[in-house]
């Protein structure tokens, strides 16, 4: 086992140090490095004008903003319904995601936002600041919750993955943090599903409840042992 994962840190290492080799992509400041996790995508639109073309805007318009030199996507602020964006491969399981998100509120208006995987029918991780509860959704249904407490106008970090178990099950499992403390050790949420997930690609998500624009940024897909 130690081989292995010695093994697995020199090949993580070497495609840091080689970022165009074999698609290797680079790593967000703020994200711990993981030997049983090999990027497949990173995207902070420090260089870009628009949306990635491979990706696929779901409800409204996406636009690039810029704010104190940093550049994000931006979830727009009406119509009042969910804003998504899809990217990078589609598999049915093996695939971790996270990004992170910056949102207003308005009054007792909040928005919703969240993170994808396997497609608009599979799963989201959504952090619901009126209920104060990080929510797990399958096929926009709501499967299960814990109590969060998101920080209004600061940057939020959200991660998901969902992984095969033995016996045909899925462990769907999220996490999520303001971006000012350090990246939670354990999963808070974790979910089995008995039913297989089908192929998708990942997504970022949100819901303009506040009437104002949803922020993303640092967007990044992994595949995981």
């Amino acid at each position: 086992m130690a081989r292995y994962t010695l093994a697995m840190r020199i090949r993580f290492l070497l495609c840091l140090a080689s970022i165009a080799f074999l698609g290797c992509v680079a790593i967000p400041r703020g994200l711990p490095v993981d030997p049983n996790a090999t990027p497949v995508l990173f995207e902070n639109f420090s260089k870009a004008q628009e949306a990635p073309v491979s990706w696929m805007v779901l409800n409204g318009e996406v636009t690039l903003n810029v704010t104190n030199r940093n550049r994000f996507l931006s979830l727009p602020a009406e119509p009042l319904q969910p804003h998504g964006v899809m990217f990078g491969p589609a598999f049915r399981d093996g695939l971790r995601v996270a990004a992170r998100f910056r949102a207003e509120k308005k009054g007792r208006q909040s928005p919703t936002f969240g993170l994808g995987l396997n497609g608009i029918s599979g799963y989201r991780l959504r952090v619901n600041p009126a209920q104060k509860k990080l929510e797990l959704l399958r096929n926009e249904v709501r499967v299960h919750a814990v109590d969060f407490e998101w920080n209004a106008e600061e940057w939020t970090y959200l991660m998901l993955q969902v992984r095969e178990l033995p016996g045909l099950q899925w462990a769907v499992e999220g996490k999520a943090w303001p971006a000012t403390q350090k990246v939670p050790e354990t999963w808070t949420l974790k979910w089995k599903d008995a039913g297989a997930p089908l192929p998708g690609r990942a997504s970022v998500w949100g819901t303009p409840y506040s009437g104002k624009p949803i922020a993303v940024d640092d967007v990044q897909v992994w595949r995981i042992d």
